[in-house]
């Protein structure tokens, strides 16, 4: 769950968000966190973790990340998220640009 602030007709708020996933018409609330990342053997893979567009890539092919480091922001209903790496790794490829729209779960950095 994320908390964002936000400002209405000049008012702040504090609105708490939770990822819900669609089935068949209706909402269902996750109760796990949602990872951005998947393993795949020796090669980690970071995905979406929601659909939206890139606004930014942080890293760059031969880049030492680690663990908690955020890779890339994507803009989803106008909030910016931070996609950070589960793992420690150097970055192998970028299989996304600046401006790309992606869809959940959509492969986006390969560390090796």
């Amino acid at each position: 769950m994320k908390i964002y602030k936000v400002k209405v007709n000049g008012k702040a708020y504090e609105v708490a968000l939770e990822a819900v996933e669609e089935v068949k018409g209706s909402i269902v609330v996750e109760n796990k966190k949602t990872e951005a990342v998947e393993s795949t053997g020796e090669v980690n893979s970071i995905v979406a973790p929601i659909a939206g567009k890139i606004l930014e890539i942080k890293v760059k092919v031969g880049d030492k990340i680690k663990k908690g480091d955020t890779v890339l922001i994507v803009e989803a209903m106008k909030l910016e998220n931070e996609v950070k790496s589960n793992f420690d790794g150097v970055v192998k490829e970028i299989k996304v640009t600046k401006g790309a729209m992606v869809a959940n779960k959509d492969e986006l950095v390969i560390l090796g």
